[in-house]
């Protein structure tokens, strides 16, 4: 079955304080669904659960994120997560903040 593609979010995320590019990756994502509606549900008959979600991280680390913690903050739909090197290291005083980036791409079968 063909889809089509209904939005795109992107935002990116910050570890502070602990080098954690799971962390920076979570926030990334949190940060694109608060800027994520999804009103075609209300309007069409369609289940949220017929939704195809793709999730791509950049990190620096990308074998250092936990993918099961990034696709349990998706509450629909089956989830698929893609890490990818990308983001930053950014050195501050003595320490460093891991910049993560993340697009959430929503997908639903054609009718």
């Amino acid at each position: 079955m063909s889809e089509q593609r209904l939005i795109i979010e992107m935002a990116q995320g910050v570890d502070l304080h602990g080098r954690d590019d799971t962390k920076a990756a979570r926030r990334a994502v949190e940060q694109a669904l608060q800027g994520a509606s999804l009103p075609i549900f209300g309007t069409l008959d369609v289940a949220r659960d017929t939704m195809r979600v793709v999730v791509h991280i950049g990190v620096p680390r990308p074998d250092a994120v936990d993918v099961d913690v990034i696709a349990s903050l998706l509450p629909y739909g089956t989830v698929e997560v893609v890490v990818e090197a990308g983001g930053l290291d950014v050195p501050l005083a003595g320490d460093v903040a891991v910049m993560a980036v993340a697009a959430i791409e929503v997908f639903l079968p054609k009718r």
